[in-house]
């Protein structure tokens, strides 16, 4: 037996030998023969001994040398090589037939650089490295210098494993979006296992930037890969706060969940080390042609810390929900929520990056519509929740409900075009309470205040022209009928000594009450053209559109009562109207006939001007508008004018904006202030005085190619719905791009105001207020911008808010140093932003608030 297996053995190296020998002698013969054709000499084809399961193809530019001893084929020169869908390709190929194993390395030229490095496809997914030894029977692989790209990211190893279940176990490896060979900035990852198309799991990483380590770091971190179209869970990088009042922490620890196609959702946590922390989810939802939306809910407990023990905590909501037109033309609901338990948007955490900081007011509404086809008529059913964290007061109004037409209706149509009515009816139940109810959970409070109500209104309403066209009469008759469920009762009470006092109390008795408005107006349009000698030939068009209407609304109320008041041993009775506090308020008033002054002028000018290729003429408007208009009472006996209202705009072209407005009144005044009852003209004080006045200037100032990018940004914005745009497209001056060399902003406000409080101001007829606000931003280098914004009172001589950025652009990733040394939102902060869209969430903010500063 031992003979036949010797035999057995000399047999089987025979055969290998002579198979081996084959392949030289035939590798040799397919050179040659390609060597006529080919001087490059590729495209070698070799069939694989038994230890192989499938066949290796490989090629080489310059040679294939195999060692038969050794059982090696050695491939210099663009070596390439195909297996089971693997392909490698390198400078210098090493495929050794006893080991199942190949070697891919690079070589080194004359001048010292690496030239050829191994390029790695497994399957599609594609590593670079400096050498790769792969092992085709165990599937492991030993990488040195590896270098991934997949999506906006570059992943590269220091010393790497790839094992059979495919995972990829590396050491000292660097993360970074920056596609450069030494990257600006990477994330240092001391050991890791990448998952392909899953995940990469890592121990401590920190981030480093030029190649200078930072203290920015995690003791682990879980970076989410995806495939193509296929969106992975994982965490977003947090906040780093170093000082704040609340000591040092992380801020918005987040870990992204994409549930489905339809819906994905972030979970939020934030930590400081003085107590205070807070959880936050924000989620968002659509589904294509039906709705899309997103919701925001938060706790937050605030804690500042020794010797300050107070604790206090917030909620938030925030729901946005649209719905689209194509998902049923006949209903729609709406809801845009904004709610804070404590009715403020100053207490938060984040000062420095809070949209809403500075806003007072907090407005949710939830809305559904109902359209009865291709009738003209609607309905609406809304919830509303007003928050003003000044008067710290609620509005809740749960539920309004209108019904309207949604344009005029023209009865017998066939020979009735013009006149037509419209409908209109809201039942209404609102309650105004202080915010403390609401979060204390007083709801029995909360329902005493409830005030309820109906009104509808019927409008009829002409349109037609005389003389040929020239004025256009538009008579109108509007009658409004209110019934409000709750009414009061004054009494007065003798408090001997004393004065009366009189107590008001509220009933919940209703009543209707009737109010009817009619008006009829004549309008006209006025041209006239004025023409200037001159090479240029000047043309002024002045459009003059005056208009004239008469009102009229008689006395109808109902609802008006007396009460009996003593006043120096006299018996006075007092008129008043019992729904002076109902949801649809009315007070006792009486009849009124006003007509109505009105005025409007434009200005352009028509200039001939060489650049207008089209016309030769180049038009510029002079004033946009000049409107003025008054009133005159006949009802009245006395001041039966109304005051005179003023307006005009001056726009002459994109970057220039000025409005100015007045309110001016004809009647004198006493040594107070006080306005008495005869014209100034009778008491030597002229024709009257301004009650207020104000002028606002708006300068953008930058080349006409920036104007149009900003114009063009604005216009791309307002198309795509994120909060933190919508404060940019209605200011697109304040938006900083490196494409805009420059730009200057001026904003200057001045208004006087007729002083009312003399005991104050006693030697001030007006009371000023002049502010100046400078924004803007300029390139230092291509990749360096400083900008700021400055507010400057000019009646206090003082700087009321001034904000300096300074903007990095480093290839892959933003920085922006921002300080902010005057305001009440004092801070300073430095910012970091990657500029690929798998780290828009990796926003870095190191940050020193407010209360610090003080």
């Amino acid at each position: 037996m031992e003979t036949k297996k010797g035999f057995f053995f000399i047999l089987s190296a025979a055969i290998r030998t002579s198979f081996y020998l084959l392949i030289c002698i035939f590798t040799s013969f397919a050179f040659g023969q390609e060597g006529k054709k080919d001087s490059t000499r590729v495209r070698k084809v070799y069939i694989n001994d038994t230890d192989f399961n499938s066949i290796i193809t490989y090629s080489a530019r310059d040679s294939i040398y195999s060692d038969l001893k050794k059982k090696q084929v050695h491939l210099y020169g663009e070596a390439k090589l195909n297996y089971e869908g693997v392909d490698m390709s390198a400078e210098y190929l090493l495929i050794d037939l006893n080991k199942n194993e190949v070697l891919a390395t690079f070589v080194v030229d004359s001048l010292g650089r690496k030239v050829g490095k191994p390029l790695f496809v497994d399957n599609g997914d594609t590593l670079k490295a400096a050498s790769i030894r792969y092992n085709f029977e165990t599937k492991k692989g030993y990488i040195q210098e590896a270098a991934i790209k997949q999506d906006d990211y570059y992943l590269t190893m220091e010393k790497a494993k790839r094992q059979p279940n495919e995972d990829v176990h590396f050491i000292h490896g660097k993360f970074t979006t920056c596609n450069l060979e030494e990257p600006h900035y990477h994330f240092g990852l001391s050991k890791a296992v990448m998952i392909p198309d899953k995940r990469i799991v890592s121990g401590p990483i920190n981030l480093w930037v030029m190649g200078v380590p930072t203290p920015l770091g995690l003791p682990f971190a879980m970076i989410p890969l995806k495939k193509k179209k296929e969106r992975q869970s994982g965490f977003i990088m947090p906040q780093y706060s170093i000082i704040s009042a609340y000591g040092m922490g992380l801020q918005d620890l987040g870990y992204y969940i994409p549930i489905s196609e339809r819906f994905q959702t972030i979970a939020y946590v934030t930590g400081f080390t003085r107590g205070s922390f807070g959880f936050r989810n924000y989620s968002e939802y659509a589904t294509k042609y039906k709705y899309n939306g997103n919701f925001d809910l938060g706790y937050t407990r605030f804690r500042y810390g020794y010797p300050d023990s107070t604790v206090f905590s917030t909620t938030t909501i925030r729901w946005t929900h649209n719905q689209d037109p194509k998902l049923n033309p006949n209903w729609s609901f709406t809801a845009n929520v904004n709610y804070n338990s404590n009715s403020t948007n100053k207490q938060t955490l984040n000062q420095q990056n809070n949209p809403q900081y500075f806003n007072n007011t907090l407005n949710s509404d939830i809305k559904l519509g109902k359209r009865f086809g291709s009738l003209p008529i609607s309905a609406d059913l809304k919830l509303s929740l007003r928050q003003n964290s000044a008067t710290k007061i609620i509005d809740l109004t749960s539920p309004i409900f209108n019904f309207q037409t949604t344009n005029r209706i023209f009865p017998f149509k066939r020979v009735n075009k013009v006149v037509g009515f419209s409908y209109a009816n809201e039942i209404q139940n609102r309650s105004s309470f202080k915010d403390r109810y609401l979060k204390n959970g007083n709801f029995d409070s909360i329902g005493q205040n409830f005030r309820n109500g109906i009104t509808q209104n019927f409008n009829v309403q002409a349109t037609f022209s005389i003389l040929k066209n020239t004025v256009r009469i538009t008579p109108s008759a509007t009658y409004k009928q209110i019934y409000n469920f709750q009414s009061i009762v004054k009494t007065a009470v003798d408090t001997s000594n004393l004065a009366d006092v009189v107590l008001i109390d509220t009933i919940g008795t209703g009543g209707f009450s009737h109010s009817f408005n009619s008006s009829v107006s004549l309008t006209s349009n006025l041209y006239s053209y004025y023409r200037f000698v001159g090479k240029r030939k000047t043309l002024l068009r002045h459009v003059m559109t005056p208009t004239v209407s008469f009102n009229y609304a008689p006395t109808i109320q109902q609802g008006i009562q007396s009460y009996t008041d003593t006043i120096n041993n006299v018996a006075t009775a007092f008129r008043y109207s019992k729904f002076e506090r109902s949801l649809y308020s009315e007070f006792q008033t009486q009849s009124s006939g006003r007509i109505v002054f009105g005025v409007n002028n434009t200005f352009e000018i028509k200039q001939k001007s060489e650049k207008d290729t089209i016309t030769g003429f180049k038009k510029t408007r002079l004033i946009d508008n000049f409107f003025l208009s008054t009133d005159y009472d006949i009802f009245k006996d006395s001041m039966n004018w109304g005051d005179l209202n003023i307006r005009m705009v001056i726009n002459p072209n994109e970057f220039i904006n000025l409005t100015i407005t007045a309110n001016h009144s004809w009647y004198g005044w006493d040594s107070l202030g006080r306005i008495k009852r005869e014209y100034a003209l009778k008491t030597n004080q002229g024709i009257g005085r301004i009650k207020s006045a104000s002028f606002a200037t708006s300068l953008i100032l930058t080349t006409k190619k920036s104007r149009d990018r900003l114009q063009k940004i604005s216009n791309t914005m307002s198309n795509v719905w994120n909060p933190e745009y919508q404060q940019w497209i209605l200011n697109p001056n304040q938006m900083v791009y490196f494409e805009i060399p420059w730009k200057l902003t001026v904003d200057h406000i001045f208004s006087l105001n007729l002083n009312g409080d003399t005991a104050t101001y006693r030697n001030k007829r007006y009371l000023p207020t002049n502010t100046v606000t400078l924004s803007g931003d300029v390139n230092l280098t291509p990749n360096w911008k400083v900008g700021a914004r400055m507010m400057y009172d000019i009646e206090q001589k003082a700087i009321s808010n001034f904000n300096i950025n300074l903007y990095r652009n480093i290839h892959c990733w933003n920085v922006v140093f921002n300080w902010t040394p005057i305001g009440t939102n004092k801070s300073f902060t430095v910012g970091i932003r990657g500029n690929a869209s798998i780290l828009q969430n990796a926003n870095i903010n190191i940050r020193k608030p407010p209360i610090v500063l003080n």
